[in-house]
């Protein structure tokens, strides 16, 4: 079946098997899952880089928050 498979540029050489199976003896329908995961599990192929979230980030609790009622704690060095 590998055989009459070609690549997607149009060269006389055939394109290598998304899957082989090696053992067993699976129906149509579990082969057709098995891609489905497969091809799920690869992505929507979006190359773009997520956009930056910041929201909510535990770094931010350790921020001094300036200019509120408890900016100016009493240190005791005065």
């Amino acid at each position: 079946m590998s055989a009459d498979v070609t690549s997607a540029t149009g060269d006389d050489k055939p394109a290598a098997p998304f899957l082989t199976i090696v053992d067993g003896n699976p129906t149509d329908e579990e082969l057709a899952v098995l891609v489905g995961v497969f091809a799920s599990a690869g992505g929507s192929g979006n190359t773009e880089p997520p956009t930056r979230n910041d929201w909510g980030r535990p770094i931010d609790m350790f921020r001094v928050n300036w200019g509120q009622p408890g900016s100016f704690t009493n240190s005791g060095s005065w």
